[in-house]
């Protein structure tokens, strides 16, 4: 466990990136900002065109994570989800 309970994940650089490991960190802030603006149909774009209030997604996805965060203890990647049997290596 890295600092104060957060997954410390070994950094790689080449090759297939393993759920446990994660891209140096100008390369994640690049995945990070497409994964932004990809999600932003999801979170703003949808509740528009519903009708609803587009605060309240993102209110809502930022609790989900929190949650999702505090259950799984950052034992598992949100975008992955947990590992079956056979692709554990």
């Amino acid at each position: 466990m890295g600092t104060a309970g957060f997954p410390a994940w070994p950094v790689r650089t080449e090759g297939v990136i393993a759920p446990d490991e994660r891209l140096p960190w100008p390369q994640t802030f690049a995945m990070g900002a497409q994964h932004v603006v990809a999600m932003f149909g999801a979170t703003v774009l949808a509740p528009l065109l519903m009708g609803f209030d587009p605060n309240v997604a993102v209110l809502m996805s930022g609790i989900g994570t929190l949650v999702f965060f505090a259950i799984t203890q950052g034992r598992c990647r949100a975008t992955w989800g947990p590992r079956s049997r056979s692709s554990a290596s």
